[in-house]
């Protein structure tokens, strides 16, 4: 029935085609069937609005999601067709081309860069790579920066390192060695100090300002350190980058010489294409992601599952982490027992992939008594898992009052709720945080506004064949009439 869709689009028999299509016997490739035939005739709302509704019943499926994206971008709006894209679970290079011309159109070169890269890893064709390196060729700015950071303390720089080295030359200094900091910092045309600790206290100290724009990000804990902030040489700093309100609010307050040095708050950003987005429900798996320590405040998680499973024995929690608090160890591991429940607490240890750790979780259960941001929930919530967090200092700034707990009992009926919306987790994300945001506002910070020039105005050539999918069959459109397909 596909084919002869497709014979009778190629000739213009569009009716014809609608026809056939109405006959499909699943709602979901029905409107996608005829989502494509509105778009081959030129009737883009048509045709978007039978993507929309194969959505409803589907909002994980590939195909809908790729002609779907492809219709918003076609229609200028570059943000949803992102969005759309990014919830495609099997991401192919044409998917990566795409979301790189999303992230061109918005003017975010580094991510759109980023992003055709990433598709001439999947055996894209000589096209592609043709239009990566025009991209990377156009694109490119001769600064050179450093970015250095302790040893250990680099998760939160790695991506951002690695995609403006798309655009400008870099080196990740992640070392304890004066020599190689010297040498990276001798190199350097801009400096960024990653943290506003012991690091940036040396170099601002030690190392002359030598004409280098010198950058300086501070996350959470050094905001309470008085020691560092206040030996820091602040003079030498062109601009401080805050990731959240209450972190820039504290650390003015602590250090009133901050306040003559010019800053930005950019929260931190999650790469959304790295975490498998679906449709979720309510369950006993309960997740925790983070060192174990009395910040992330374990006693009030077992007071919690403790009262879950007197309802339910079915309840459990899975905490993934390093055990930093021996004391708090013995402790939990003692109440646990006393409480009967040792087998429903399972202690993970230190994970490396949190994408397969979080896959078969209902809910992220967040009991700290305070973070900086709280990276762990987003990840969770970009996967559609429901947020339960406990309202630590400043929770209210980053989250919505709804996903919020004060006492046990608030925690036990919002996790036993059947209000459940995987959708609007993934949305908060996509809309307040994504890595897009923050690069785009990280790179905007990092060009001396005085000395900018603007980006060439040519952009790559958009490849001329773009995939258009439903059920099993790839349709590669040609030209607006044509219809190549291959199963």
């Amino acid at each position: 029935m596909l084919e002869e869709i497709a014979k009778l689009v190629q000739k213009g028999e569009f009716e014809k085609a609608k026809l056939y299509a109405d006959k499909i016997e699943s709602a979901l490739d029905r409107h996608n069937v005829l989502g494509i035939i509105f778009y081959q005739e030129g009737k883009l709302d048509e045709a978007l609005n039978h993507f929309k509704k194969a959505l409803e019943f589907d909002p994980t499926h590939d195909d809908v999601l790729f002609n779907y994206a492809k219709l918003l971008y076609e229609k200028q709006d570059y943000f949803e067709s992102w969005r759309y894209l990014t919830r495609i679970k099997h991401k192919s290079w044409e998917v990566y081309d795409l979301l790189g011309d999303t992230q061109l159109k918005q003017d975010n070169l580094a991510m759109a860069v980023h992003y055709y890269r990433k598709a001439c890893e999947l055996n894209a064709p000589e096209q592609m790579k043709q239009k990566f390196e025009e991209a990377r060729r156009l694109f490119k700015r001769s600064e050179k920066i450093a970015i250095f950071c302790l040893p250990g303390l680099d998760n939160f720089i790695k991506d951002i390192a690695q995609i403006l080295s798309n655009i400008y030359e870099v080196k990740l200094v992640v070392t304890t060695d004066g020599r190689q900091i010297q040498e990276a910092y001798s190199w350097a045309d801009i400096v960024w100090l990653e943290w506003a600790n012991e690091m940036a206290v040396e170099i601002t100290n030690k190392l002359p300002k030598a004409g280098k724009r010198i950058l300086c990000r501070l996350h959470g804990y050094e905001s309470l350190r008085t020691d560092f902030l206040n030996n820091i040489k602040w003079a030498k700093v062109d601009h401080v980058v805050f990731v959240a309100e209450n972190v820039l609010k504290t650390a003015l307050e602590n250090c009133p010489q901050l306040r003559s040095v010019p800053h930005s708050l950019v929260w931190n950003g999650i790469d959304l294409t790295k975490f498998t987005f679906k449709i979720r429900k309510p369950g006993p798996n309960i997740v925790f992601v983070g060192h174990f320590n009395y910040k992330k405040n374990p006693v009030l998680a077992v007071q919690i599952l403790k009262k879950l499973t007197d309802i339910d024995p079915r309840y459990n929690l899975s905490w993934a982490g390093q055990m930093q608090d021996e004391r708090m160890q013995r402790y939990i591991w003692h109440v646990l027992e006393r409480m009967g429940i040792q087998n429903k607490f399972k202690f993970d240890g230190f994970i490396t992939n949190v994408e397969a750790y979080l896959e078969d979780k209902n809910v992220f259960l967040s009991t700290s008594i305070h973070e900086g941001y709280g990276v762990a929930i987003l990840e969770a919530m970009s996967k559609g898992i429901k947020p339960v967090i406990h309202n630590f200092y400043v929770a209210e700034e980053f989250y919505p009052k709804e996903y919020i707990f004060h006492t046990v009992d608030e925690a036990v009926e919002m996790i036993r709720s059947f209000d459940y919306d995987s959708v609007k987790y993934r949305e908060f994300v996509e809309q307040n945080c994504p890595l897009e945001k923050q690069v785009e506002l990280i790179e905007r910070t990092i060009k001396n506004r005085a000395s900018e020039k603007r980006a060439p105005s040519i952009q790559p050539r958009l490849l001329e064949t773009t995939k258009i999918s439903l059920a099993g069959v790839n349709i590669h459109v040609v030209d607006p009439y044509k219809l190549r397909i291959t199963v």
